[in-house]
């Protein structure tokens, strides 16, 4: 009963989803667009500062002037050289905790 039950169903949603002639999306006026787009973060940013939040990082680093300043390649080999310094921070800190683990176990 349910094998045949789950067909069904799914056939009926199929049918039902292009009876619809209404668009999923509509395209936003032409005045959205000269709008100044600004990043969420920058807004979330604001809200936080009030709560004693300083984001020192985003207030001193600008992606589009890294993104002028330097070419494709670049950026992936300062992406590449970032992700091989998290790896052994982590490495690190994994060693750090197995050593402490190892001196907690021994009293020392």
């Amino acid at each position: 009963m349910i094998r045949t039950a789950i067909p069904l169903l799914a056939i009926a949603f199929a049918i039902g989803s292009n009876a619809s002639a209404a668009p999923a999306f509509t395209p936003l006026p032409k005045v959205a667009s000269a709008l100044p787009v600004e990043p969420a973060r920058s807004a979330l940013r604001k809200f936080f500062d009030a709560l004693g939040d300083d984001d020192v990082h985003d207030d001193h680093y600008d992606w589009n002037d890294y993104r002028d300043a330097t070419s494709r390649k670049d950026r992936i080999r300062d992406w590449q050289r970032m992700q091989i310094d998290t790896q052994k921070d982590y490495w690190r800190q994994q060693k750090d905790m197995q050593k402490q683990a190892i001196k907690a176990q021994r009293g020392w």
